[in-house]
C-alpha cells in the first residue's frame, strides 16, 4: 500500500558522487533553459532540511529528522528526542522552497504541483495560482457551503476521526455561515477536483519536469510526472532528485541522487541565479467604515496573505483612541469610534501575532478620516534570522485619502 513504510532494498540511499551530481545539474540547467514549459513536482523529502520527518526514509538514513513515519510505525519505534525535528508552523522554508520561488517570479518554472500539506511552499512567497496542493494545506480550510478559504497561521485539523473534516469554525460571510472544512487528504479520499485537472493540464504541456523529494509512489499524483516521463524527451522529459529509488526511475532521462537543497543551491548557481533568503510576507488591511443609522465609524484590522487571500495570522488588537484601550483576541477585529467629524481622533493600534518566529507585536497610528470612509493596505515583511520587521509600505495599488500611518516595532 502506498500508505506503508518501504521495504527491503527500497529503503537505501543511493548518493553519487560530487562530480556527478555537477556534470547531472549541469545537464539539467541546459534543458531548463530548453524548455518551453518547465514544472516541478515536489514530495516530503524537500521539507527534511527545514525539520520536518518524511514518510518513507529508512531507518538508517542519513536524514537529520531521522527515518519516515510510517517506517518508525511498522517497526514500532518512536523518534529519537536527538533528532531534529520542528513543527510545521515553526519551519522555515528550504532553500529548495525559495529556489522555485525564485524560478516562478523569473517566470521560468510555470507551476509546482505538490503532494505536501505542511504549506512551506505558500509559506515563502508562492502564489496560489502558481502552486497545486494535491493533498490539501494544514494551515488552509474552506467553506462547505460558499467555498470560500480561509488561510491561518495555525493547523486547521483537530478531527479525531480520519474522515471527518469539521474544524469547528464557521464562514465569516453573514449571508452563508456554512461549516467549515479542513483541506487535508487522507487516504482513501478524492483528491479536488480542480487543482487535479489543473496539475494534469500542466503535466500534458510540460517538456520538463524536475520531481525532488517524492518517492512517487502515491497515485494519481505520481501520474502526473509519469505523463511527462512517458514523452521520453532526451533533452528533458522528466528528471529524478530522491536518494530512494523510485517506480518512475525507468522513465527519467534523468536521475540525480543527492539531497534536494543541495541539488537546489547547485542548480542556481548553474542557472546564473541567487536563491532568495526567507522572510515572512505579512500584509494588513485597515478600513474605516460608517456606522450605519450613527454618526460614528468603524475601523478594521483584517490580516492578507502576500497574494491577497484573508489569512488569520492576528491573535490579538489593542485599539486606543484618548484614554480607552480596547482589546479584541478574535476575528473580526474592528473598534467602534467617535464621530470623525467633530474631533480629530487618533486611533492607535498594537497588533500581535502568533509569533511562531519570534515575531514581536507592531505598534501604529490612524488618523480618523473626515469622510469617514477609507482603507489603505500595508505590506509587512519580517526577518526570522536578525528577529526584525523592515520599514512597512503602503501597496502601490490601494486607495488611500489622507492617510498617514506610521508603522513601527512595538518595544516588548
Amino acid at each position: 500500500m502506498a500508505h506503508t513504510a518501504r521495504e527491503g532494498d527500497d529503503t537505501v540511499e543511493f548518493f553519487d558522487s560530487p562530480e556527478v551530481v555537477d556534470e547531472k545539474v549541469t545537464k539539467l540547467a541546459e534543458w531548463i533553459r530548453q524548455a518551453s514549459h518547465f514544472i516541478s513536482f515536489t514530495g516530503a523529502g524537500i521539507s527534511t532540511a527545514a525539520g520536518i520527518p518524511d514518510f518513507r526514509s529508512g531507518m538508517h538514513t542519513v536524514l537529520e529528522t531521522g527515518p519516515g513515519a510510517w517506517e518508525l510505525r511498522a517497526k514500532g519505534k518512536k523518534r529519537s528526542s536527538k533528532r531534529k525535528v520542528v513543527s510545521t508552523v515553526q519551519a522555515l522554508p528550504t532553500p529548495t522552497h525559495m529556489m522555485m520561488l525564485q524560478l516562478c517570479q523569473n517566470g521560468i518554472l510555470k507551476g509546482v504541483i505538490s503532494q505536501n500539506t505542511d504549506g512551506l511552499h505558500r509559506r515563502s512567497g508562492l502564489h496560489k495560482q502558481e502552486l497545486f496542493e494535491l493533498h490539501g494545506n494544514s494551515n488552509l480550510e474552506v467553506c462547505r457551503s460558499c467555498h470560500r478559504e480561509y488561510l491561518r497561521d495555525f493547523r486547521t485539523r483537530s478531527a479525531a476521526k480520519v474522515h471527518d473534516h469539521l474544524t469547528g469554525r464557521n464562514c465569516d460571510d453573514p449571508h452563508c455561515r456554512g461549516k467549515l472544512k479542513d483541506t487535508i487528504i487522507n487516504f482513501g479520499e478524492d483528491l479536488p477536483e480542480d487543482v487535479l485537472e489543473k496539475s494534469f493540464e500542466h503535466g500534458e504541456k510540460a517538456d520538463l519536469c524536475l520531481a525532488m523529494g517524492s518517492s512517487l509512489t502515491v497515485t494519481p499524483a505520481a501520474d502526473i510526472p509519469k505523463i511527462v516521463g512517458k514523452k521520453g524527451n532526451v533533452n528533458g522529459g522528466l528528471v529524478i532528485v530522491n536518494l530512494q529509488k523510485t517506480p518512475l526511475d525507468r522513465r527519467a532521462s534523468l536521475k540525480i541522487h543527492a539531497k534536494c537543497e543541495d541539488v537546489s543551491r547547485l542548480l542556481m548557481d548553474k542557472l546564473g541565479l541567487s536563491i532568495p533568503e526567507f522572510r515572512l510576507q505579512r500584509k494588513l488591511l485597515v478600513t474605516q467604515k460608517t456606522v450605519s443609522g450613527s454618526p460614528n465609524c468603524k475601523v478594521s484590522i483584517q490580516g492578507m496573505s502576500s497574494d491577497d487571500f484573508p489569512f488569520s495570522f492576528i491573535s490579538k488588537v489593542d485599539f486606543t483612541s484618548g484614554a480607552k484601550t480596547t482589546s479584541v483576541s478574535k476575528e473580526p477585529f474592528q473598534v467602534i469610534t467617535e464621530d470623525p467629524k467633530k474631533i480629530k481622533l487618533l486611533v492607535k493600534f498594537r497588533v500581535y501575532f502568533f509569533g511562531h518566529y519570534g515575531e514581536p507585536p507592531l505598534d501604529f497610528e490612524w488618523p480618523l478620516q473626515s469622510m469617514s470612509n477609507a482603507s489603505a493596505m500595508y505590506v509587512l515583511e519580517f526577518n526570522p534570522f536578525t528577529q526584525t520587521w523592515a520599514n512597512p509600505v503602503i501597496e502601490n495599488d490601494t486607495k488611500v485619502t489622507d492617510v498617514t500611518a506610521k508603522l513601527q516595532a512595538a518595544a516588548l
